[in-house]
């Protein structure tokens, strides 16, 4: 899939993004609504499950290692009740453990920086 059929795609979907560092949620903040339909933040796993209760969430982006709830647990909650959404996993670290239990949830896996190259490949991957 191209980046245009990517983002093509994109333009009718919904993504959340979930991360405990708030210049990496900034950041995104002025990226994601310029892809997405509908654009939603959280600041750790707890916050991700309530937005991902009050919205369709058709892609979440999250963080792996965050206060409150971890992102793969925060994953496992959201499945029970969204099982269509799809994931990509983003980490500072390329922690095995964690990149193991993403992969057991059929996500993609990004270490962070996030580039945008990275981020349209993961989003290729899940589409």
């Amino acid at each position: 899939m191209t980046k245009n059929e990517i983002k093509l795609k994109l333009k009718d979907l919904t993504v959340m993004f979930v991360d405990d560092e708030e210049f990496v949620v900034e950041t995104m903040k002025d990226i994601l609504p310029m892809l997405f339909k509908e654009s939603y933040f959280a600041s750790n796993g707890v916050d991700g499950i309530t937005q991902a209760k009050n919205n369709k969430i058709d892609i979440l982006i999250t963080d792996l290692s965050m206060p409150k709830m971890n992102g793969i647990d925060m994953i496992k909650k959201i499945k029970i009740f969204s099982p269509d959404t799809k994931v990509i996993c983003v980490s500072g670290h390329n922690e095995s453990e964690f990149m193991e239990k993403a992969e057991e949830l059929k996500s993609s896996f990004i270490i962070k920086p996030i580039s945008s190259g990275e981020l349209f490949k993961a989003l290729g991957e899940v589409l």
